[in-house]
Order: structure tokens, then C-alpha cells, then sequence
């Protein structure tokens, strides 16, 4: 039965061939429309984008409005590392969680900008325009802050090693705060051994091993302590000038007593706690023996291969007194001192000490 009623046979053909057409161009339609707004892309921002993908070298970024890329040239690509290519198609907070953060503010404009860090370490500006379309685009550009200059290296210093003498007061003090508990130790366990009953074999044999180990502790700590001491008192490089400028800032005169400085640099080998003690007598000495008016002169400097302290003044009352406490202080380390009367200003008391190489003190002035 013909169902076409008068149509023709090749007439229904060709009704069937134009449908098909028809059909074919219309899927085609919807696929390029739906790629249109899949990118989000007109035919005028497809051309800004075209140059700006390739003339400017910055990192070009298409979103779509689910946050996802659409399009990214090659320096997104190398900015964002090659372990998350291919970009289409993944959230933009692969590159960077701050660019992520970064879009919130398209929420109050139609752009937003700031600098951010990608997740390969690249600190980066970036600016985010969002593209009205059907639907809406964003469209994000990076630009690589240039790598910072790494700061010079810091100069090289040698390690200062503390000198010998102060590093024993540093154990003589250690070894004297070690001292006392030591002992305290030792008087409790004679008093335990003493005063406790009977001990079991295990707990008697413990506690002589203790009194011998507190023992041995008192000896070392006595050991230490001695070499400590010896070690303080080794002879150093001393600066005269700073040295003697500190007692004399430190140091009353008696009222009316002037007082007159010439201070060269000098540098002796001494030990700084007697060689203090002795100028302090020194001068102590020049004050009790000097009237209102008189003069005190303090001189420091080199003389051959001593170093000098000059302290005169004075109405010769001491009778040497001073002298001999200096020269005890100074002695045992090679120090001398000369004690006379000079007409018109007193006596004259001079303590030499030997001389140390300037260059060896890290702080004697230049000569």
C-alpha cells in the first residue's frame, strides 16, 4: 500500500535526503554554539585574546564561571608547572590557592588584582577581569615578579676564642659553685651511714660506692678550681690607657686637688686584678699626701721595653708604704716600681711592667 497517496517514489526520497540535511546542519549548529559558550568567548574578545596570548609574554588564563580553565597560553603552562599539564579543564587553585582566593573579589567588582604565589614557588602579579558573555568568562594575567637578588654573604670572622685568663675565672667560678654541693653531699652520706640502721648487704655496698664517687668528685672539683685560679692569674696583654682612664674617671680627689693626665697608648703584660689594685693604692696614696692646691699628675707611656705608669704628686707623708703594696701586686708577673722624691711636686711613684706587642691586643690604639 502506498502510504504517500500521489507522491512519487523518488519524490519520497528526496523528502528523506533534505530531512537528513537538515538535521545534520542543525547538530552542527548546536555544537558550535555550545563550544561558544562553553569558552564564553565572542568573536571580539577572541581577537583581544589572540594578541594577548602570544605578543605580550604574560601568562593568559580563561575561566569559566565554574572557576575550571578554558584556555591558557604556553607561559601559563610554565608558570604553573609541567606535573599539572594539561591546564583545561582543572580549578585554578592548582596553580594557586591565593589566585582561588583571588576571584572572590569579582564578587564587588569586574576586576580585582594583587600579587600571590603560585604553588611552584613563583611569586606573581595577577589580574582577574571578568568578560560579560553568554555565559560570563574570566580572564586572568600573570606576571612573574623577577627573581630577587640573594644578599651578599656575611663578611667571614674568625671565632673569637675567650683568652686564657678570663676563660679561668670562668671555671674557677664554675668549679666554686660545684664545690659546695659537692661537699654538702659528701657530710650527708656520713650522717646517713651514721645515723641509719643496719643496712641490708646490696644497700651498704651502694653507699660506700657513693662515698667514693663524692670522693673523687671533691678531688677533681679541687683539681679544677686550682688550675682555674692558676690559669686567672697568668699574665696577659693589658691596655694601659683605657685601663688607667677608668680608675682615674672612678677616683675622688681630695677637694682643691687637681688632677693632670697624660695618657700615650701602652700595652703590658700584666694581670689586670693586682695591676688595678696597685695603681688604685697609688693614687690613693698622691690624695692623702696633697694639700688644697696641689697638683696630681698621672702619666702613661713606654719607656725602652717597659710599659709606665707615672703617679706624682704628693707631699712625700707616705713613707713608702704604697710602694711596697704596689710592688707586691706587681712582682710575681715581672712588674717594677720605682719610688722616689722629686723636688717641687712630691714623690714620684712608677710602676714598669714589661712591655706586651701591641699587635697582639686586638685594642691597642695605633702607634
Amino acid at each position: 500500500m502506498n502510504t504517500l497517496g500521489g507522491v512519487s517514489p523518488g519524490a519520497h526520497a528526496l523528502v528523506l535526503l533534505a530531512g537528513v540535511a537538515l538535521g545534520v546542519a542543525a547538530v552542527g549548529a548546536w555544537r558550535l554554539i555550545s563550544a561558544r559558550r562553553r569558552a564564553g568567548l565572542s568573536a571580539p574578545v577572541e581577537r583581544v585574546l589572540a594578541g594577548a596570548f602570544e605578543c605580550f609574554g604574560d601568562a593568559v588564563i580563561v575561566l569559566g564561571r565554574d572557576g575550571r580553565v578554558a584556555r591558557a597560553n604556553g607561559a601559563a603552562l610554565r608558570l604553573a608547572g609541567s606535573d599539572v599539564a594539561p591546564l583545561v579543564g582543572k580549578d585554578v587553585a592548582v596553580i594557586s590557592e591565593a589566585l582561588a582566593a583571588l576571584r572572590q573579589g569579582l564578587a564587588r567588582a569586574h576586576a580585582t588584582q594583587g600579587t600571590v604565589s603560585l604553588r611552584t614557588g613563583v611569586r606573581a602579579h595577577a589580574a582577574i577581569v571578568r568578560v560579560t558573555g553568554t555565559p560570563p568568562v574570566e580572564v586572568v594575567v600573570l606576571r612573574a615578579e623577577p627573581p630577587r637578588a640573594a644578599p651578599p654573604p656575611l663578611p667571614a670572622r674568625a671565632p673569637s676564642l675567650p683568652e686564657p685568663a678570663r676563660l679561668g675565672e670562668v671555671l674557677a667560678g664554675a668549679a666554686a659553685s660545684v664545690r659546695g654541693p659537692v661537699a654538702r653531699a659528701a657530710t650527708a652520706a656520713s650522717y646517713l651511714r651514721l645515723l641509719a640502721p643496719p643496712l641490708p648487704p646490696r644497700a651498704a655496698e651502694q653507699l660506700t660506692l657513693l662515698d667514693e664517687a663524692l670522693d673523687e668528685a671533691a678531688r677533681r672539683v679541687g683539681e679544677l678550681h686550682g688550675a682555674a685560679e692558676k690559669a686567672a692569674s697568668a699574665p696577659r696583654a693589658v691596655d694601659l690607657a683605657p685601663l688607667v682612664s677608668d680608675l682615674l674617671a672612678a677616683w675622688s680627689p681630695p677637694a682643691g686637688v687637681r688632677v693632670r693626665s697624660a695618657i700615650e697608648p701602652a700595652v703590658a703584660l700584666a694581670e689586670d686584678r693586682p695591676l688595678r689594685a696597685a695603681i688604685r693604692e697609688a693614687l690613693r696614696a698622691a690624695g692623702a699626701g696633697a694639700g688644697r692646691g696641689a697638683e696630681i699628675a698621672v702619666h702613661v707611656g713606654r719607656r725602652g721595653a717597659s710599659a709606665v705608669v707615672e703617679i706624682a704628686g704628693g707631699a712625700g707623708g707616705d713613707d713608702g708604704d704604697a710602694a711596697a703594696v704596689a710592688r707586691a701586686l706587681v712582682a710575681p708577673h715581672g712588674g717594677r716600681v720605682e719610688d722616689e722624691a722629686v723636688p717641687g711636686r712630691g714623690r714620684m711613684l712608677r710602676i714598669l711592667l714589661p712591655r706586651a706587642a701591641e699587635a697582639a691586643h686586638p685594642h691597642a690604639p695605633p702607634v
